[in-house]
C-alpha cells in the first residue's frame, strides 16, 4: 500500500513550490511580497494564483504565478517594460457577469484578465517617422536590407554609386581571376540561422568552395532578388552631404518633435565595366530618414608610393586591382609584389595561375599565412579555436614546404610551453594553399628587404640584392580610407560604431589587423550577422539604447580618432575597436546577445553540410596535385610534394579541440536528425515570423 506523504515533506514542498514561484515572478520584473516582512495593520496574503493573460482579439496567452495581493499596476509595469511600450497605452478588463469590468491599477490581480492596447506579447517593434538608409549595396549593405526585408520592415532604402549589388570590393577591385580565399559557407550573405529564405538555405553543390568573382557577384544578385532588395536600391547615385535636422544631443523620439537626417542625393553617370562612375552630377535631390547606416568599406584607395627609377623600369608597373595588371605579360616572365597582406597573397596565386614564371614577394617582414585545413576548421567550430592549436595546424604546411616555424613569426606571441598564443599583425592572413607549395618548388620566394630603387627589369634592393629580368611590378602596399567619409559626416571620432557618438548613425567595415588569442572565423559572415542583428534590434527599440546610455555606454565605448598625418580617417578602425564594442554593446544589452545564441549550432551543422571533411580534403588534395601537373607541363622541373594534411591528422585536432574547449564535435559533424532539428526550427521561426507580419498588417 501506498504511504501518505508526511507532513513534512509536504510543508518542503509547499516551500520549495512557493520559491519556484517567488522566482518566476521576480524574473517577470513583479515584487515580491515576503511574509516575514508582514507588519502591523492589513494583512497581506502570502498565497498564489495562476493568472492568464490574454490579448483582446487574439488567441495569444501568457500564464504565470502571482501572489494574490499583487496589483494590476504592478503586472502592467512588468509587462509595458518587457514590450517596452507605454504603461498608459494597457488596460485590463475581467468578466463581471453579464459584462466586463476594467481593472484600477490598485485592485488585486484576477485568475483571467483580457488585455487590451497591444497586439502581442512578443515585442513589437518601433516605427519611426522616416525611412531606415544604408549608405553602400555590398555585401554589409545588401545583408542589412536583407534582414530589415524578412524581418516584414519595408520602410528601408539603399544608395550605391554602381549600377548592381556587391560593392566596390568585388565589382571594381577585384581582378577577373580574383577569387574567395576562404569557403563559401563562411562568406554566402544569408549567413544565419535567422536570415535563410527559400533558395537562399544552406548553399548546396551549385556553389564552388572557393568560388571567384563572377560567382560571387552572382551570389549577390540572387540574394537580393530571392529578399526582394532591388525595389528598394537606388543605383548609379551619390550621398554627397549629411543635414542633422533637430536636436543633435537630445533624444526626443517618442515626443513628435525627434530628430532626422537629410541626405543630399545626386544621380551620376552609371559606370562603364570596370570603370569609376562618371562625377557629373545629373540630378540632386534630398531624401529624410530617422536612421543611418554606413558601409563605406575600407579597401578604397590605394597606398601610393613611387620608388626612384620606375621611370626607367621598362615594364608594367601597377597595384594589382580592378585588373591593371598586363594578364598576357605574366607566361614566362618574373613578377615582383610589394607588399605581405592577404591581398599580395591573392595576387601572387593569380600570377601562378596565369603563367608566370616566379614571383617575388617583397617584404619587411614575412605575415603569418593560413593554409585550407586549418581555415574549414576554424569556419566549423561551434565555439572558437584556440589560437595554440590554430598554430599547431599551421605546422605541417609550414614545415613540408620550408616556410619556417609559425611559431617563430614576429606577430606572434606565445607561451614558453607553446599552450598559450596571440597573433597580432597588421593585416588579416592571407589564405590558401598554392603560396605555400609555390613556395616549395621554387616558383614563389619571399624576399624579407625593400625596394631601393629600379633599373630597366630589375629592382635593386635596400639589403644589396637585385632581383633581375622582373617584367611585372605590383604595389600592393595596402589600402587607405577616404577623408570624404568623415567630411560628410562631419566627424573626426567614431565612438564604437557610432558616427561622432550618434547611436543613429552606425559605421561599419571590416576591420582592419588581426589581434586574437582564439578564432571564430577568417571571414566575414558571422561578424556582418551579428552586427546586423545588434543595430537592429536597438532601432526596433530605441528604449532599450536610451537605458543602456543613461548607464554610460557612449562614456565606455572605444573611440578612434581621424589621423590626418598617417592618413587614417576616423571611420577606418582597427580590429581591436570592433571586438571592444561588440563585447561592451551585447554585455550591456543581453537580449540583442540571445539573438546570436543559436549560431553556434548554425555554424556546425551548416559547415558539414556544406563543406563535409572528407569532400573538402579531396578538393584541396585535387588542387595541390593539379597546380604541380600544370606546372610540370610548363617545364618546370621540381620533385612531387605530397599534400600534408590527411584525415587522421585532422581526426587529432578534433580531439584536441574537444579537450581544450570541453566540446565533443566530430570530424564528419552532427547527426543528421540534429541538422534536421536545426533546419525546421529555422523553418517554423520563419512561419511565426510571417503570421506576426500578417498580425501587424
Amino acid at each position: 500500500e501506498l504511504r501518505s506523504v508526511s507532513p513534512t515533506t509536504a510543508l518542503w514542498d509547499g516551500y520549495q513550490t512557493a520559491a519556484q514561484k517567488r522566482a518566476r515572478m521576480i524574473n517577470m520584473g513583479l515584487h515580491v511580497f515576503y511574509p516575514e516582512l508582514q507588519g502591523s495593520g492589513r494583512v497581506f496574503s502570502r498565497s498564489f494564483r495562476q493568472v492568464t493573460l490574454k490579448i483582446f482579439g487574439t488567441d495569444e496567452q501568457i500564464i504565470f504565478p502571482c501572489q494574490t495581493c499583487t496589483k494590476v499596476d504592478d503586472v502592467k509595469q512588468a509587462i509595458a517594460s518587457a514590450l517596452m511600450v507605454d504603461v498608459e497605452n494597457l488596460r485590463f478588463i475581467v468578466k463581471q457577469g453579464c459584462s466586463t469590468r476594467q481593472l484600477l491599477n490598485n485592485d488585486e490581480m484576477r485568475s483571467l484578465v483580457t488585455v487590451r492596447g497591444i497586439s502581442s506579447f512578443k515585442v513589437a517593434a518601433h516605427k519611426w517617422p522616416h525611412p531606415t538608409a544604408v549608405i553602400g549595396a555590398g555585401y554589409h549593405g545588401l545583408k542589412t536590407a536583407m534582414m530589415y526585408l524578412k524581418s516584414g520592415n519595408s520602410d528601408i532604402v539603399v544608395f550605391d554609386r554602381n549600377s548592381k549589388v556587391g560593392g566596390y570590393c568585388w565589382i571594381t577591385a577585384a581582378n577577373k581571376g580574383s577569387r574567395l580565399q576562404t569557403e563559401f559557407g563562411a562568406f554566402h550573405v544569408w549567413w544565419g540561422h535567422d536570415v535563410m529564405q527559400g533558395k537562399c538555405g544552406y548553399p548546396d553543390a551549385s556553389w564552388d568552395t572557393w568560388p571567384g568573382k563572377q560567382q560571387i557577384l552572382e551570389h549577390f544578385q540572387i540574394a537580393a532578388e530571392e529578399y526582394g532588395v532591388l525595389p528598394h536600391v537606388r543605383f548609379n547615385c551619390n550621398v554627397q552631404g549629411i543635414t542633422v535636422v533637430g536636436d543633435k544631443k537630445n533624444e526626443k523620439i517618442f515626443s513628435g518633435s525627434d530628430r532626422y537626417y537629410d541626405l543630399a542625393v545626386a544621380d551620376i553617370t552609371a559606370r562603364g565595366s570596370g570603370s569609376a562612375p562618371s562625377a557629373t552630377s545629373a540630378e540632386t535631390s534630398v531624401v529624410s530618414c530617422s536612421v543611418l547606416y554606413s558601409y563605406p568599406g575600407s579597401m578604397t584607395k590605394n597606398r601610393i608610393v613611387d620608388y626612384p627609377g620606375e621611370e626607367a623600369f621598362d615594364g608594367h608597373i601597377g597595384y594589382g586591382m580592378n585588373d591593371d595588371a598586363p594578364y598576357e605579360s605574366f607566361p614566362g616572365n618574373n613578377v615582383a609584389i610589394l607588399g605581405n597582406g592577404a591581398f599580395a597573397v591573392e595576387n601572387a596565386r593569380t600570377c601562378i595561375e596565369m603563367g608566370a614564371n616566379k614571383v617575388f614577394i617583397v617584404t619587411r617582414r614575412k605575415n603569418l599565412a593560413s593554409p585550407r585545413i586549418p581555415c574549414w576548421f576554424v569556419h566549423q567550430g561551434p565555439v572558437p579555436t584556440p589560437g595554440a592549436l590554430v598554430l599547431r595546424m599551421f605546422e605541417p604546411m609550414y614545415n613540408s614546404c620550408g616556410m619556417g616555424d609559425p611559431w617563430q613569426f614576429w606577430s606572434v606571441n606565445a607561451s614558453t610551453d607553446r599552450q598559450r598564443v596571440q597573433v597580432i599583425q597588421s593585416s588579416r592572413f592571407g589564405i590558401g594553399d598554392v603560396t605555400f607549395l609555390a613556395v616549395a618548388v621554387g616558383k614563389v620566394e619571399f624576399v624579407v628587404d625593400t625596394l631601393k630603387r629600379c633599373t630597366k627589369h630589375t629592382l635593386h634592393l635596400e639589403g644589396g640584392r637585385k632581383l633581375e629580368n622582373v617584367r611585372v611590378l605590383l604595389k600592393t602596399l595596402g589600402l587607405l580610407g577616404d577623408f570624404e567619409v568623415d567630411r560628410m559626416h562631419k566627424m573626426d571620432e567614431v565612438v564604437g560604431f557610432y558616427c561622432a557618438g550618434d547611436w543613429r548613425r552606425p559605421i561599419f567595415l571590416d576591420a582592419t589587423g588581426m589581434n586574437a588569442a582564439n578564432f571564430t572565423t577568417f571571414s566575414t559572415g558571422i561578424g556582418t550577422t551579428g552586427y546586423v542583428r545588434l543595430n537592429k534590434y536597438l532601432f526596433d527599440h530605441p528604449k532599450e539604447f536610451l537605458q543602456m546610455e543613461k548607464d554610460g555606454v557612449l562614456s565606455g565605448l572605444p573611440r578612434n580618432q581621424a589621423k590626418v598625418k598617417d592618413d587614417k580617417p576616423a571611420y577606418v578602425y582597427d580590429v581591436n575597436h570592433t571586438n571592444s564594442t561588440f563585447v561592451i554593446m551585447n554585455s550591456m544589452c543581453p537580449r540583442a546577445a540571445e539573438l546570436s545564441s543559436n549560431d553556434p549550432q548554425y555554424k556546425y551543422g551548416m559547415y558539414h553540410v556544406v563543406h563535409p571533411l572528407d569532400k573538402t580534403l579531396r578538393e584541396c588534395r585535387e588542387s595541390w596535385d593539379q597546380y604541380q601537373e600544370t606546372w610540370k607541363q610548363q617545364g618546370w622541373d621540381a620533385e612531387h610534394v605530397p599534400y600534408p594534411y590527411t584525415r587522421e591528422m585532422i581526426k587529432g585536432y578534433f580531439a584536441e579541440y574537444n579537450q581544450l574547449t570541453g566540446m565533443t564535435i566530430q570530424p564528419d559533424g552532427p547527426r543528421k536528425e540534429d541538422i534536421l532539428q536545426v533546419r525546421s526550427e529555422s523553418q517554423q521561426q520563419q512561419q511565426q515570423q510571417q503570421q506576426q507580419q500578417q498580425q501587424q498588417q
